[in-house]
Formats: C-alpha cells, sequence, structure tokens
C-alpha cells in the first residue's frame, strides 16, 4: 500500500507531469490505473492522457499509413496466412524511407500540440498528468544511431515539455508479446533496445526493471514518493546540484532490482 500524504502541498503553477513509456504489453496501463488511484485517493486531481488519442495529430489517418506493407510482412507461410495473426493499432513497426518521412513531420506536430495542451485549461485544473505513452515512445519507433535520427530526436526532446517524472517499464519482449501480440516479435525486440538506448539521450528517463506487478508498483512509487509533488519540497527549493548529477538522482535514489541497460 502506498503511504498517505494528503497533507503534501500542491505546486499552483503548473500540474505535476508524470509518463509511461515501453513496449506494448510491458504493464503500462496496470500501473497507471494504480498510481491514478492512489492521488486521487490523496486528493490530488488526476488527469489521465493517452498520447496516441489526445495529442497524436490524425491519429486515425496516420493508423492506417503503411497498412498494405504490414500486411504482406504477416504473411509468412507458403498458403499467404500469417504466422501468428495480429492487428496493430499502427503500423509503426514498419519502416519504409517514405513512411519515416512522414512521421518525422507528424511527430513535430506532436510536439506542437503537446505544448498547446499543456498550456490549456484543462492541464491547469490538474494536480498531476499522467501520459500513457509520451514522445519517447514516437522516437524509440524511428531511433537509430545515425547523427541525423539523433539530431532530429534532440529537436524533439528540446520541443517537448519534460515530464518531472518520466518511467520506462521495461518487460522481456517474449513475455510481453505473449500478453499482447500486436506487432511482430522482431519489432518488439528492436523496439526495447531503442527504449533502453534513449537513455544516452534523455538521462532523466528512469527505467523500472521487470517484475512482479507489485513489485514494479513499489518501485514506480519509490520516485513519486521522493518527487516535490509528495516530498514537499517544491524544484525551486532545492539545493543546486551539477547537472550530470541532477539527473541520475532519480534513478539511483531508489532500489534497482536488475538494470536492464547494464547489457547494452
Amino acid at each position: 500500500m502506498y503511504p498517505d500524504h494528503t497533507d503534501a502541498p500542491r505546486n499552483p503553477t503548473r500540474p505535476f507531469l508524470i509518463s509511461f513509456s515501453g513496449i506494448d504489453g510491458a504493464g503500462k496501463t496496470t500501473q497507471i490505473e494504480s498510481l491514478s488511484a492512489s492521488l486521487q485517493e490523496q486528493g490530488f486531481r488526476v488527469l489521465r492522457l493517452s498520447f496516441w488519442d489526445d495529442v497524436a495529430v490524425w491519429s486515425k489517418i496516420r493508423a492506417g499509413i503503411g497498412g498494405s506493407e504490414s500486411e504482406s510482412e504477416e504473411s509468412g507461410r507458403a498458403d499467404g496466412t500469417a504466422e501468428r495473426p495480429f492487428s496493430p493499432k499502427n503500423n509503426k513497426h514498419v519502416r519504409k524511407w517514405y513512411l519515416s518521412a512522414a512521421r518525422a513531420v507528424m511527430y513535430m506536430l506532436d510536439v506542437v500540440r503537446l505544448q498547446r495542451l499543456l498550456r490549456g485549461g484543462l492541464a491547469r485544473n490538474a494536480d498531476v498528468i499522467i501520459f500513457d505513452r509520451y514522445i519517447y515512445d514516437q522516437i524509440a519507433n524511428i531511433y537509430s544511431p545515425s547523427f541525423a535520427t539523433r539530431g532530429y530526436a534532440r529537436i524533439l526532446l528540446q520541443g517537448a515539455p519534460a515530464p518531472d517524472l518520466a518511467f520506462i517499464v521495461d518487460a522481456s519482449p517474449a513475455a510481453a508479446f505473449a500478453r499482447k501480440p500486436e506487432y511482430p516479435l522482431d519489432f518488439v525486440h528492436r523496439n526495447r533496445k531503442n527504449f533502453l538506448l534513449l537513455r544516452e539521450l534523455a538521462p532523466q528517463l528512469i527505467v523500472i526493471s521487470e517484475g512482479h506487478p507489485e513489485d514494479v508498483r513499489s518501485d514506480i512509487y519509490c520516485h513519486v514518493s521522493r518527487s516535490w509533488l509528495l516530498d514537499g519540497t517544491l524544484p525551486e527549493e532545492k539545493t543546486e546540484v551539477p547537472g550530470g548529477s541532477a539527473v541520475a538522482l532519480p534513478q539511483s535514489s531508489c532500489r534497482v532490482r536488475n538494470d536492464p541497460t547494464a547489457s547494452l
């Protein structure tokens, strides 16, 4: 059970922003629901947003982009049927140069819409905003070690408001695929690696190692309880520390059961 912080002061200037990212089937929704319910019980006004449904520009149109390529990739048997049928919400696993170019434009528009959303009245009426996916998920879809891609990713990160806590919920690709087989397994493996590599560009990302839902929940709340949302210390009141150690502090201050980035 989470500790009670009903007397924790609120920051009237802006809502506290939390994002959850990671591969499909990692258990993000379960953790978002649990954290949201706990914060609401403590008196916080919580706004839950889905990046794809509430931020992504022209999401319905984008969901169909690359559909024909997706269908051809599913047809792996001699009789033309898929080895394992799946129904993706969008075709982010299809990597074609023209699709990457289109996504590059769309992702910039997503950042602009995200900025407007967080400045709007809906956001101002919340104490906490919890995002199911964030700009990090968009970057993971197109990430590569190329100079151009990394430079573009940095532009997106500079434009998107940085969450106060940005979680990557890690999971075994095989286990995640078994729970939610929306995308090909090879894409899930590649996508997971890209998420973990994102810490090279955004070291403030907090990787939550795979584990029992209760253990994952405990790890997440450890970081929440040490943040200004619950510890009673607003960001401007905290002691200044060098930038390098500042971004590493949240990751190192709570228990790490297993660091999935160590093998990369």
